[in-house]
């Protein structure tokens, strides 16, 4: 029974003493936790400039819509309801607005590349200072 007191009491020590060494410093844990909510509020930044991104491009997208109604009534009634040159008209205009989305696209995207990289290299910083 003495035995088993002393195991259970040196397996304690062992485990605090463990616990204590590898804790990390009030200041040390302080500072991750900042650095933390600094990197949590930027990519709430970013989320929200994304979700206005997306709120403009609908909005875009309805605007288009209903050009397109009113283009395609204003035409019916002066060009004699030709659908040939109406179709071609809107064939070009919609051209020009899928070369427009594609380029925002292409940009969203070099935007999303950047920050993936900027993400990847702040990662490998934080695995390094063992911070991870």
């Amino acid at each position: 029974m003495k035995t088993l007191f002393k195991t259970i009491a040196f397996v304690f020590a062992l485990v605090l003493t463990t616990n204590y060494a590898s804790a990390q410093p009030p200041h040390k844990r302080k500072m991750m936790d900042k650095k933390e909510d600094r990197r949590d509020r930027k990519e709430d930044v970013k989320d929200k400039a994304e979700d206005r991104r997306d709120v403009a491009e609908d909005r875009r997208d309805r605007a288009e819509d209903i050009r397109d109604k009113r283009e395609d009534k204003w035409d019916a009634a002066h060009n004699g309801g030709r659908r040939d040159k109406l179709e071609d008209i809107r064939d070009k205009k919609e051209d020009m607005r899928d070369a427009k989305e594609d380029k925002r696209d292409r940009m969203e995207d070099k935007r999303d590349r950047k920050e993936d990289i900027k993400d990847k290299k702040e990662d490998r910083k934080d695995r390094r200072r063992g911070s991870y």
